[in-house]
């Protein structure tokens, strides 16, 4: 009886209608939203935020049809209407018209979704295949394999901006853990994050990147408790294809990255490598307060804030000795130091030989430190071990750009020129936006005479023109200028290329317009052997006997290359197969100094892992 007596009030104050207007009227909405807000290119969240709105939305309008009645005074409080002057039954058939309207609206925006617009757009998009087809195969692209990702940065939902570094470490380690998946493509950190903060048609981002699928999200962090919302979407179509929202503690942090990398794998149809079910993040319990050291070592590694890097994953292995992740980052980012600063290049060497085995002992797969011994091996010439030490480290992580990128790098200092270039290029199709990655395929082309000089003048303005915060193409693009005889350009270059605080780049552009003009040819030598501005160019003597060689001084540059100490202090054995030192090339002194120096070494296999 009472229910009966529920049911007639609650339809007297007509909130059953209301309470279906609503429905109605929030399902048309969420449906539009679906549909505009990609256009807009809305990230995903958005749409979401929209659905979650609807939903708490709900009671309060039923509370206020409960307490509330129209007349034609306004709103007023039901109580305080008497019954005579009630017009409940008036605006009830009101809103009986208007649901009907609203209803027939979203019948007819189904219909029209259904077998107008989601036809067209899969016709536009079928018909689209082959042009893009056609593309890739003329330009040399390979096309979009179908089980291959692209994880954009999460969104810093915290509130707090000091908090990005967690947000993005999250998503560089959901991003390397798929990329440890056999058969599936993951693009590279720095392409993925190239779009970070844009509000991108995610098609276009899968056109760029050559990704059929991005990975979106975001991450809240309120002291130990952490929200991690995280949506797959197909970048042809735009559909989702699968979203999930984790409220976890800090403590479980790699529990929610390995369940968000197996339901990837899952709804990509991609087979895991352990099946067992091991997890793809290590489960061991490791503190929190070392993770947060470790990711913002990540960033700071990413942004090459070498020094910054070092010292965070410093206090990370501090914190927790048996991180293994952690001594292998801090390896790579010691053997990077001599690169992005001052430090001598025997004491990081030495350094980052320790924490890669502090790694390797915990753990002999992190590939990560392999990479490490592979380049303190290079810097030291030993070139049988970096070998060894990269190849292995490929075959760890066959789909890590950073780790082909590394031993490309090897493979070009050794002289192994076509085969860089090989695993150059395969370290591209995952991380296509590389700004160090790109001005290398500029250089090792531009050795092998596959791009004419106005090819590759234009390459490398274009990459100047996307990263011209990029010291490293800055220094190349330097090179290659001064290998196409484009001297005010090289000028321009060797200006930007230095470290932040360093001397007066005077005295480097001095160098370039002594090898441009004869007459400060004098005074650039002058500067180039004794100014203190100049004390970085005879740091490594690779780079101080090619100088030397352009600027006419062919003895004294083969002189130090004949007494220096390679063994500690070269690392930039590539500019050896530069046309700057063809002067020398045939050269017995020359051919003497390489012969000395093991190279061109030729690797053990002749097979690329």
């Amino acid at each position: 009886m009472r229910s009966a007596t529920l049911l007639a009030e609650l339809a007297r104050r007509n909130v059953i209608r209301v309470a279906g207007l609503y429905m109605v009227g929030a399902w048309l909405v969420t449906q539009v939203a679906g549909t505009v807000l990609p256009m807009f290119g809305a990230p995903g969240w958005v749409a979401r935020s929209v659905v979650i709105l609807l939903a708490i939305g709900f009671v309060p309008a039923m509370g206020v049809a409960w307490v509330f009645e129209l007349t034609p005074e306004g709103l007023k409080r039901d109580a305080d209407v008497a019954p005579e002057a009630s017009i409940a039954p008036q605006t009830a058939r009101r809103l009986g018209r208007l649901i009907i309207a609203v209803l027939a609206i979203a019948l007819a925006y189904f219909g029209l979704d259904r077998f107008v617009l989601t036809p067209r757009h899969e016709a536009a998009r079928t018909a689209q295949v082959p042009r893009v087809r056609a593309v890739r195969a003329t330009t040399g692209i390979p096309p979009v394999p179908a089980k291959s990702i692209a994880v954009l940065p999460f969104v810093n939902m915290s509130g707090d901006p000091a908090n990005e570094y967690f947000s993005d470490g999250i998503t560089e380690e959901i991003l390397n853990a798929l990329a440890q998946v056999p058969g599936l493509k993951v693009a590279a950190r720095t392409s993925a994050f190239a779009f970070k903060g844009k509000a991108e048609d995610l098609r276009k981002v899968g056109q760029v990147l050559g990704v059929a699928t991005v990975l979106e999200g975001s991450v809240q962090r309120v002291g130990d408790d952490v929200r991690i919302t995280a949506q797959l979407i197909d970048t042809r179509s735009g559909y989702h294809q699968w979203s999930e929202t984790y409220d976890r503690k800090l403590t479980n942090i790699f529990a929610v990255e390995d369940e968000i990398s197996r339901a990837i794998a899952d709804k990509l149809q991609v087979q895991l490598a352990d099946a067992g079910g091991q997890a793809l993040f290590a489960r061991q319990s490791i503190d929190p307060r070392a993770h947060d050291f470790y990711l913002r070592g990540l960033t700071l590694l990413a942004a090459r804030s070498v020094d910054e890097a070092v010292a965070a994953f410093q206090q990370s292995v501090a914190i927790e000795p048996g991180y293994a992740q952690a001594w292998a980052m801090l390896a790579e980012a010691q053997a990077l130091l001599p690169t992005y600063g001052p430090e001598p290049m025997q004491v990081t060497n030495a350094n980052a030989i320790q924490s890669a085995r502090h790694a390797l002992a915990l753990d002999p797969d992190v590939a990560r430190a392999h990479v490490a011994l592979g380049m303190v091996y290079s810097n030291q010439m030993r070139w049988a071990d970096a070998d060894r030490a990269l190849r292995h480290a490929v075959q760890l992580a066959p789909g890590d750009a950073e780790v082909l990128n590394q031993y490309a790098q090897f493979l070009e200092g050794v002289g192994q020129l076509d085969a860089a270039l090989v695993v150059l290029d395969r370290a591209l199709q995952r991380d296509p936006l590389s700004a160090i990655s790109g001005a290398i395929r500029v250089q090792l082309r531009l050795y092998l005479r596959r791009d004419d000089p106005a090819t590759a003048a234009a390459r490398i303005k274009a990459l100047i023109s996307a990263h011209p915060e990029s010291l490293f193409v800055h220094r190349s693009s330097t090179l290659i200028y001064l290998a196409l005889h484009r001297y005010p350009e090289a000028e321009a270059q060797i200006r930007m290329a230095g470290l932040p605080g360093t001397r007066d780049p005077e005295a480097k552009a001095l160098l370039i317009r002594g090898i441009a003009d004869p007459a400060q040819r004098k005074r650039a030598v002058q500067s180039l052997e004794t100014s203190a501005d100049n004390a970085d160019m005879r740091r490594d003597p690779v780079v101080h006997a090619l100088y030397l060689l352009q600027l006419g001084e062919r003895d004294r540059a083969l002189q130090v290359l004949e007494t220096s100490d390679y063994g500690r202090s070269s690392s930039i054995t590539s500019l050896l197969w530069l046309s700057g030192f063809d002067p020398v090339r045939e050269d017995p002194r020359f051919q003497t100094v390489l012969a000395q120096l093991g190279l061109p070494y030729t690797p053990e296999s002749a097979d690329l892992p």
